[in-house]
């Protein structure tokens, strides 16, 4: 039987649609992250396969079932090495028989979350989430990304580094070399820890801790609403960093004097204060017609979305 299949595969977690070919959605699961960068190659084989399989259990037919058409939207799916590791890990040894390569699409995670948040033409994708990354597309196809470097080389804007810019103010405030800080008893109360030298061995023990430092941007929102300076400096550090990623985008695509939308993603917009409308206030400055968009569908409906269209092809 033919099957359509959605994948988000996150730096978090990987979310998984399956459809009929008419593109509605039958049965959805969840796993861990599927981002090779965020838990390595083999954990993020295992994770895909745990939800697409879980997914498959609950359609509750035969297991001679066949993807028609698919479409992969990774976190961190951003070079030419990237693409072929992204394709190994689709096509494993479990999966590979399940799959049409002719009608496979393997991308970016930002592509499947813009196909999911707006119909326009003219379109731009922030994602402030674990990880940062922006991406458009105009009316004549032409595409255009910024950030989404991932944590070493470029992370502006993100939880990470909202996360990483409170761990480092509360050491110098420690030291004496910063400003004093209410993160300094929230950050410890979030991780249960005692005293500022006990980050040493949290930060520093087993595998680089990406996401548990992306995950403290909540204390610093919270922390900010305290009326905290500190918190409040680095939300509005961090939002003038994705101003910049959208404004390039929209530079590069022609959007300066045009209408089009731009879709919000990811755990920073619930911080409005101190985050998302300083964005918001940022960009209608400079771009009148902008049109801010909230993610209402998932990103696994625009890669169900895009995998549909893929059928006119073949």
């Amino acid at each position: 039987m033919n099957y359509i299949l959605g994948v988000d595969g996150g730096g978090s977690k990987t979310t998984v649609q399956i459809a009929d070919i008419s593109g509605k959605v039958i049965s959805q699961a969840v796993s861990g992250s599927s981002s090779y960068k965020s838990v390595g190659i083999n954990r993020a084989i295992g994770n895909l396969n745990t939800a697409v399989f879980d997914a498959v259990k609950k359609l509750k037919v035969p297991r001679d079932i066949y993807f028609i058409s698919s479409c992969f939207g990774f976190a961190g799916n951003d070079a030419g090495e990237d693409s072929k590791t992204y394709r190994k890990i689709v096509f494993n040894d479990k999966l590979n028989s399940y799959l049409n390569p002719k009608g496979t699409i393997i991308c970016n995670d930002t592509r499947i979350g813009l196909e999911s948040g707006s119909e326009s033409k003219n379109k731009i994708i922030i994602i402030a989430g674990a990880g940062s990354n922006c991406f458009g597309i105009n009316e004549d196809g032409k595409q255009a990304g910024a950030s989404g470097w991932d944590f070493i080389l470029a992370d502006e804007g993100s939880g990470y580094s909202v996360g990483l810019k409170a761990l480092k103010a509360i050491v110098k405030a420690y030291d004496g070399r910063g400003e004093k800080t209410l993160l300094s008893k929230t950050i410890l109360q979030e991780l249960n820890l005692d005293e500022i030298p006990d980050l040493i061995k949290w930060a520093y023990g087993g595998l680089f801790p990406k996401d548990k430092i992306s995950a403290l941007a909540e204390t610093v929102s919270n922390t900010a609403k305290m009326g905290d300076k500190v918190s409040i400096d680095i939300l509005a550090e961090e939002a003038e960093e994705a101003v910049i990623s959208v404004t390039t985008v929209a530079d590069k695509l022609g959007f300066k004097d045009k209408a089009f939308d731009l879709v919000l993603v990811g755990g920073l917009f619930k911080c409005e204060e101190y985050f998302k409308n300083i964005l918001i206030n940022r960009l209608r400055e400079n771009f009148p017609k902008i049109k801010f968009m909230p993610l209402v569908g998932s990103p696994a409906g625009g890669a169900v979305k895009m995998a549909i269209e893929r059928l006119k092809d073949f």
